[in-house]
């Protein structure tokens, strides 16, 4: 079958689709994106092998509306609909925000299966819109069903990560890291964090020597010099402007990191609790949401990114063994294995015009988990 897939505007929209279309080719199944032109959902795509329709596409600024964004999204309508007609999909997956409105537009003009899948434990406006159209909603969260009361019908399904461990041990060799004691990985995704950057190295200071193990920070490449001129000196504070984040997290006991989907997703697979600094100016505000979340469930502790003391709070607590272990615990429950298959099921048999079997993490109907 053929699977046209709606996504862009940010990585946490489109790895997870990336993801799918990776699991669609395992199992015979082909898959096509539809996403802005020009936008880094071309490049990604381009990257993974993964055929691109791109289409006028805008982005909304709530803090600075501008009128020409609207014009632009409208623009890629008649594209996005005439793309899902020429490509003709059994199904089409949209992975929210506003890149893939026009292909869960396509999806409504043709008549196609529309599937969503929704990472955010508030959900975003797009899927809000098309949730009563789509005959199936996939979750990352179970937090979100609340707030989607007109689906027709959701399932906790998980976030599609790289689903890669490496044992610890090789894993911190081949990062050149201490292969005992603790380590916390720093990292605010693959551009980097201003404000992690910032709060990071100064907490660590105020660290007692003898508990505070050793910190790898990915700092994003155009920060790593002035990170490295900050901690000189400092003993155990690795710096890198770019890291391998499977390496990164299967050597990380614990991690100081921002609250999007994909990182969050990242964090619970492979068991890493964490200091969560969301960032503030995320749409709807969701990297909150999603932290909230997360704290709640006991996976690790939200921190307002210029809140110094709540950072070196954290920091603190997760270095004690047994609080670690608990939190460790915890995070993993909020991302197992097997997300990627689970959507493909999920779509598969939206595809065919049946019911989605419920997911083994949870079927979600009237606001709760059964």
């Amino acid at each position: 079958m053929k699977i046209l897939l709606a996504a862009g505007g940010t990585g946490g929209h489109v790895f997870p689709a990336l993801a799918l279309a990776a699991e669609a080719t395992r199992h015979g199944h082909e898959s096509v994106l539809l996403g802005a032109r020009g936008g880094m959902e071309e490049r990604l795509a381009a990257e993974a092998a993964v055929p691109f329709v791109g289409v006028a596409a805008g982005k909304w600024d709530r803090g600075r509306p501008d009128p020409r964004q609207a014009w632009r999204a409208a623009s890629g309508l008649g594209g996005a609909v005439a793309a899902v007609r020429r490509e003709r999909p059994d199904v089409v997956v949209g992975f929210g925000g506003f890149a893939s409105f026009p292909g869960c537009v396509g999806a409504a003009m043709t008549g196609t299966p529309l599937v969503l899948h929704e990472g955010n434990a508030v959900p975003g406006r797009v899927t809000r819109w098309f949730a009563g159209r789509a005959a199936w909603t996939a979750l990352v969260w179970p937090e979100a069903a609340a707030r989607l009361p007109r689906a027709k019908r959701c399932d906790v399904v998980g976030y599609p990560v790289r689903e890669r461990r490496v044992p610890r041990a090789e894993a911190r060799a081949r990062l050149g890291l201490p292969t005992v004691g603790p380590v916390t990985l720093v990292m605010g995704g693959s551009q980097g964090s201003v404000a992690l950057n910032e709060a990071a190295p100064g907490a660590y200071r105020r660290l007692a020597p003898e508990r505070r193990g050793t910190v790898l920070h990915a700092t994003g490449p155009d920060w790593e010099g002035s990170v490295r001129t900050a901690v000189e000196g400092l003993q155990g504070y690795r710096v890198v402007g770019f890291v391998d984040a499977a390496l990164a997290w299967s050597a990380a006991d614990l991690a100081i990191t921002r609250a999007g989907v994909g990182t969050l997703s990242e964090a619970a697979y492979h068991g890493v609790p964490l200091a969560m600094l969301p960032l503030p100016s995320a749409a709807d505000d969701h990297q909150r949401h999603n932290a909230r979340a997360v704290q709640a469930a006991g996976g690790g502790t939200l921190v307002e990114q210029d809140d110094a003391e709540g950072l070196l709070r954290a920091w603190r607590s997760l270095l004690d063994d047994a609080t670690r272990r608990v939190a460790s615990e915890r995070i993993a429950t909020r991302s197992p294995a097997g997300a990627a298959a689970r959507l493909l099921a999920g779509a598969v048999r939206v595809a065919d015009g049946e019911r989605p079997e419920p997911s083994s993490l949870g079927a979600v109907a009237d606001g709760g988990v059964r």
